[in-house]
């Protein structure tokens, strides 16, 4: 009987070994999708802050009479806000024995907010300023925003930027006195020359703290300037109240104690305001949710390890069937489900504006691996799986006969 089976037996072991590179190819994949979902960042928000965020912000959100003036304010702005969240993060802040993984979580996710947030205020600086000089002589009658050149007023902004506040006024005052015969078509007198030169020393001194300037404290100085001369409905008073609306944080700024710049530097020292059992909350839900990307991402170690070994026994045949069942899991939670809420929710919330988000990340590339695990398994092992499978059953045909001829 063993003689007539060697046959078989010899065309299933080349079959077999013909597994041995599809198994590569899974331990290959297997292994990047793991380790990649394992140390990298499952979410990985990515918004462009650009002109047509800022048109749906405007057509979604009621300015009134400020709507033109949010308008040029943020007529140049394009930036990127970024946000990342890793299983790594999630469970270390859930394991903290106090309230310090919470705040390192919040910290570590927003850590690019900052530098986005100074971005934009360098990018809207120039038109803020051309606007404050326009509105402080009143803008001439047949002169629209759209004629006002904030050009003269860029090499003012790069000295700032390179901490230079005395070059940086003396080029200001300069560009005013250009702004006001070129764009407004008139000359200011000492008196306005002295007013804008004080709003200009109030707002720089509000920018700058221990001597450092920074265009993320935009926001926190239009708002203070705000309280200070936005009373009624002056032409300066509506540009203040756009300048603060349009950075987004009017009522955060003006409800609380901190800055703009001190909430983004450190947005975790919010955590200790948190009632305890809040936190406690928080906690929990960080753990599952770490322990639970682990897991997802264990399932393709796993896959990879049986990859592995089944390379060196007889039967190399494979089982991927929890990969299958589970590796699109985390693509459908991080990258798909927040794409759809952020196409539905502008529908069921007027408020709301449509945001054009991207959603990278580790689930990114695991959803390739999960396709290529797919394509392996389909147009590779399948093939040589059923060749295996229809001569087993040849061999037990072969048996059944060989037992009935006795």
């Amino acid at each position: 009987m063993e003689t007539e089976n060697r046959p078989y037996r010899d065309a299933e072991a080349d079959l077999q070994k013909k597994l041995i590179w599809p198994n590569l190819a899974i331990l290959v994949i297997a292994l990047v999708a793991g380790l990649s979902m394992l140390f990298g960042p499952w979410l990985d928000l990515r918004v462009q802050v650009d002109e047509p965020l800022v048109q749906e912000v405007l057509e979604t959100a009621d300015f009134g009479d400020d709507a033109d003036i949010a308008r040029f304010v943020l007529k140049d702005v394009q930036a990127e806000v970024r946000v990342s969240l890793t299983p790594a993060a999630l469970v270390q802040a859930g394991l903290a024995p106090d309230r310090s993984g919470l705040r390192e979580l919040v910290n570590y996710a927003l850590r690019d907010v900052t530098e986005a947030v100074a971005q934009i205020g360098k990018q809207v600086l120039p038109a803020a300023i051309a606007l404050a000089v326009a509105e402080t002589v009143s803008l001439p009658e047949g002169i629209t925003y759209d004629d006002l050149d904030t050009a003269v007023f860029n090499e003012a902004i790069e000295l700032l930027d390179a901490q230079k506040p005395e070059e940086a006024k003396a080029s200001f005052l300069a560009a005013v006195d250009t702004f006001a015969s070129e764009s407004l078509q008139m000359e200011i007198d000492e008196d306005t020359r002295a007013e804008i030169e004080d709003i200009y020393d109030e707002a720089i001194g509000l920018m700058t703290v221990d001597g450092e300037f920074s265009f993320a404290r935009l926001p926190d100085a239009a708002q203070v300037l705000l309280n200070k001369y936005g009373s009624g409905e002056t032409p300066a008073a509506r540009m203040l109240r756009a300048q603060t609306y349009t950075a987004g944080w009017a009522e955060g700024v003006s409800g609380s104690d901190s800055s703009l710049l001190e909430i983004l530097e450190d947005p975790g020292r919010y955590v200790d305001e948190l009632n305890e059992e809040t936190a406690e909350l928080l906690q929990t839900i960080c753990l599952i949710a770490g322990f639970v990307m682990y897991a997802l991402a264990a399932v393709w170690l796993i896959l990879a390890v049986f990859g592995l070994v089944h390379i060196f026994t007889p039967n190399k045949k494979v089982a991927m069937w929890y990969v299958k069942a589970f590796g699109l899991l985390p693509f459908l939670l991080f990258v798909v489900l927040p794409i759809v809420a952020l196409a539905i929710l502008p529908t069921l919330i007027a408020e709301m504006p449509a945001i054009a988000a991207s959603f990278l990340g580790m689930t990114v590339v695991a959803v390739v691996c999960y396709v290529a695990l797919w394509l392996v398994s389909i147009f590779w092992c399948h093939p040589i799986k059923k060749r295996i499978a229809e001569l087993r059953e040849k061999e037990a045909y072969a048996a059944r006969e060989a037992r009935e001829a006795n």
